[in-house]
């Protein structure tokens, strides 16, 4: 990211907070709470900025999640490579987030 584009401070306080639910809770691989990170990742909970460049990725974790709750739900096997598939995601956002932000994103607890 150029240096004169700067991230709404929305999107930082909203990456740490992500980073900061991937670092404590989801390094547990039993762990697997959709709900919860569904609030990381909808806007009216944590206040990502609005329109976010993030919105793709915040979709993209959405839709994970929603194949993984299907999956969960019908106790299938699958399911454990759909939450893989949802922490992948979210990795890729930090990811982005990082990028965008020209540096590493410190997790936050807020």
């Amino acid at each position: 990211m150029a240096n004169d584009e700067k991230l709404p401070l929305a999107d930082l306080l909203a990456l740490g907070k992500l980073a900061y639910l991937r670092q404590r809770s989801l390094s547990n691989p039993r762990y697997r709470n959709a709900n919860y990170v569904r609030l990381h990742v909808t806007p009216g909970y944590l206040r990502w900025n609005r329109p976010s460049v993030f919105d793709p990725h915040l979709e993209s974790v959405q839709r994970g999640l929603a194949i993984f709750e299907r999956l969960a739900k019908r106790h299938d096997p699958e399911a454990t490579r759909a939450w893989q598939a949802v922490l992948a995601a979210v990795d890729l956002l930090l990811a982005e987030g990082q990028h965008r932000a020209g540096h590493r994103i410190r997790p936050r607890r807020i």
